[in-house]
């Protein structure tokens, strides 16, 4: 692993992290003079999957990047779709941990985004471990999407 990877991967660990401990404060109780302004999340599988698919994109985006400065150019489009998806998902997550009333909205956006990515991953698929993974994460995460 190379000190670029590396650091995509760490970043990617630590965001999914950070993402699982809002999540996770959630169930948290508050003493009486505090406050909570929203009700513990309903889409727990749908944030789950975004997570996921966030994570695996970070990691193909990392690989994409890797490649490009190598001069492989053919995996432009794939590192383009994956920047897409990381922001995608962050949206969906986002929203979705506050219950928000544009949550379905995020969701099928993230749904379109994750079934266009996975058709550009698909192409690399074959030759590379990390688009495979992405393919897969979007795929599962498109179908959670539908389901918001």
């Amino acid at each position: 692993m190379n000190r670029k990877q590396f650091v995509a991967q760490s970043a990617a660990v630590l965001a999914t992290a950070g993402a699982l401990s809002n999540l996770f404060a959630q169930d948290h109780k508050h003493e009486p003079g505090m406050t909570m302004t929203s009700k513990p999340s309903k889409y727990g599988k749908a944030l789950m999957s975004a997570l996921h698919c966030k994570l695996a994109a970070e990691v193909c985006l990392g690989h994409c990047i890797a490649e490009l400065s190598n001069g492989d150019k053919s995996l432009g489009e794939c590192a383009s779709s994956t920047m897409e998806v990381i922001a995608a998902c962050e949206a969906f997550i986002s929203l979705a941990s506050q219950n928000s009333n544009f949550t379905k909205k995020a969701a099928a956006l993230c749904e379109e985004i994750c079934n266009s990515c996975a058709k550009i991953c698909k192409k690399h698929a074959d030759h590379h471990k990390e688009c495979k993974d992405c393919m897969d994460s979007c795929l599962a995460c498109s179908k959670e999407m539908a389901k918001v």
